[in-house]
């Protein structure tokens, strides 16, 4: 998709005004505030110094990107990973001509076990992580528009997409709040938003165990608790709000229904 269709759906996510293309590498608000475009991927983060923990996963994403697809490809010998991804992605709504977002899209696996029927958008704070899935959707035969920038200030329009969904991340996200909010916005009404992520069982069995990784991950209190399902987060009036545990209590699922 070229920036002049891209245009009429995006905002600049930190004042919300309109965007219009300049050239093919650009997109501008009536402020003048520019977005560059690179290689056909909108960058909304030349607008925002990301700081706190988004800058440290931001790092850590960046690090592990030219890896992450060997990590895939070794589980793959041991677990099925397209059936776990399929049953992960079990609630996440997709019909014909849906458009589908997902927002910390990392190199695009679980775009990859869904329905192809559907338009898909992804959107990640990590550059490689996007690179990467440039390269898988090519391999793949599917197709997705993608987006540099942060999940807590989506550059998309009011009421935008049919589906929303997020799959790991948002337990270390500065503000989750922000976040989930952000999701609903972007929703139109009675749209479903699926929210999945690690327990602190799962962390604290996998990620803290592993050298590279395991600084990113604390013993403290506050990432236990961030490690819960963010019930508290998700504003009273939604609807059909559900949780349970995926994967013998690995994962968590939060679910539910705008208004």
């Amino acid at each position: 998709m070229n920036i002049r269709e891209l245009a009429p759906m995006l905002i600049n996510p930190y004042n919300h005004q309109s965007l219009h293309p300049v050239g093919e590498q650009h997109l501008e608000d009536v402020s003048g505030n520019r977005i560059p475009v690179v290689k056909g991927i909108p960058d909304f983060l030349a607008l925002e110094k990301i700081g706190g923990m988004n800058r440290k996963y931001q790092r850590l994403y960046d690090s592990i990107s030219p890896f992450n697809d060997i990590a895939e490809k070794v589980i793959s010998f041991f677990i099925d990973l397209d059936k776990l991804r399929s049953k992960w992605m079990a609630d996440v709504e997709v019909k014909p001509g849906y458009k589908v977002l997902e927002t910390s899209v990392g190199t695009g696996w679980n775009i990859r076990v869904l329905p192809d029927f559907a338009e898909y958008y992804g959107l990640d704070i990590s550059g490689g992580m996007l690179q990467q899935a440039v390269r898988n959707m090519e391999k793949w035969n599917r197709s997705i528009q993608l987006f540099r920038g942060n999940a807590e200030y989506l550059p998309f329009r009011d009421n935008t997409f049919d589906s929303v969904f997020h799959v790991g991340g948002i337990n270390f996200f500065d503000n989750r709040v922000r976040a989930i909010r952000e999701m609903i916005r972007v929703a139109k009404p009675g749209t479903r938003i699926v929210i999945i992520d690690e327990t602190a069982v799962h962390i604290q069995k996998r990620y803290r165990k592993i050298p590279f990784v395991k600084g990113y991950f604390n013993n403290g209190t506050t990432d236990e608790m961030r490690a819960l399902a963010p019930v508290e987060l998700v504003p009273g009036n939604m609807r059909e709000l559900e949780v349970k545990l995926l994967e013998h209590g690995r994962m968590y699922q939060l679910s539910f229904r705008t208004v």
